[in-house]
């Protein structure tokens, strides 16, 4: 597997992958997979590009994307309240 992001959360214990193949992966600090992203929630069926760089909020469990197809996507659990 390629990657051509990577982010650590600096509050909570968890870490973001991106890669060219098109997903996300959030891995807890003991590497267990939590969940891998691979379509845009409110975009039926729309498939993530390539991801390009990726951002944890400082003190919040939400994740900004960015992807090479010039989509910037956010993130978060969904029991959060934006």
């Amino acid at each position: 597997m390629q990657m051509t992001a990577l982010a650590a959360h600096s509050n909570v214990p968890m870490f973001a992958t991106g890669s060219p193949a098109q997903f996300i992966k959030i891995m807890s600090h003991d590497g267990m997979t939590q969940q891998v992203i691979r379509y845009h929630e409110k975009i039926s069926g729309q498939r993530i590009g390539p991801v390009s760089c990726l951002c944890f909020h400082s003190h919040m469990p939400f994740l900004a994307a960015g992807f090479a197809d010039d989509i910037v996507s956010l993130y978060a659990p969904r029991e959060a309240v934006i």
